[in-house]
């Protein structure tokens, strides 16, 4: 996994101050060591929070980690193909 504990502890912070109960998966090209590059991209699992939380998400991550391309999908349903294979392929954080 391509993120340094700064940047893992710095995003459970920031969402675990929105939602202490919302579960953070990493996936897409940081998951894996061998490649280069990507944005970082996150999917939030979440009663709590909306899709409208993703830009304060975004904004107090730039606060934290600074400039980086921060992908974040927040869902509650696990039933729809693209967050299972998220969660499956992913690395909860």
């Amino acid at each position: 996994m391509r993120l340094s504990q700064h940047e893992i502890q710095s995003i459970k912070e920031v969402v675990y101050s929105l939602d202490s109960n919302a579960k953070i998966y990493l996936f897409g090209s940081r998951v894996y060591d061998d490649k280069r590059g990507g944005d970082i991209d996150l999917l939030i699992v979440s009663d709590k929070l909306t899709n409208k939380d993703a830009r304060k998400l975004r904004i107090a991550l730039y606060d934290k980690i600074g400039e980086q391309k921060v992908d974040i999908i927040i869902a509650n349903d696990l039933r729809k193909p693209f967050t299972r294979i998220a969660v499956e392929e992913g690395v909860l954080l």
